[in-house]
């Protein structure tokens, strides 16, 4: 199984969206954002052109930014996991992403630090953060056997910048 880790793409700032009166949860990605995940997407799906399945925080900005990966994927079925969510612990995922097991390659949107731990957990079996995913960046994780920790091989790890000169 491979997994396809993504944080979700620039967002409205924290200060702003309290001076707004804007809940964390829906803090929506920016023009900026949305624009540079849609050549990340393109870039993405150069790379990978087949995903069997979208796992989604139900935060808004990475459901935006899943909505753009399930654009360019041609309408993939996108499920919201609170296994994604910032505060969830490994385990939470792993359980998630059994589920898929079968379909190959399974994309995944989440947060930071969050994702950062996950995939250390996965290469290590410690959440201590040896990757940081920028926004809008991604990394691919291989799994010879169901996802487990320590279980995982990094096949490669992309900023933003560089996913957006693949498209």
């Amino acid at each position: 199984m491979q997994v396809l880790v993504v944080r979700h793409a620039v967002a409205l700032d924290r200060a702003e969206a309290a001076d707004r009166g804007v809940p964390d949860s829906e803090r929506p990605l920016t023009a900026e954002g949305r624009a540079r995940m849609k050549q990340v997407a393109r870039g993405l799906a150069k790379r990978l052109p087949e995903v069997g399945a979208l796992l989604s925080s139900p935060l808004l900005r990475a459901r935006e930014t899943a909505a753009i990966l399930r654009e360019r994927y041609r309408g993939l079925d996108c499920t919201e996991s609170e296994a994604l969510l910032p505060e969830a612990e490994p385990q939470a995922l792993e359980q998630a992403l059994l589920e898929h097991a079968q379909l190959g390659l399974v994309a995944v949107v989440g947060h930071e630090p969050h994702l950062s731990g996950w995939v250390s957990w996965c290469l290590t079996g410690e959440q201590r953060p040896l990757v940081v995913l920028r926004k809008a960046g991604a990394c691919l994780l291989r799994f010879d056997g169901p996802v487990s920790a320590g279980g995982g091989q990094l096949q490669w790890l992309l900023t933003s910048a560089l996913a957006r000169r693949l498209g």
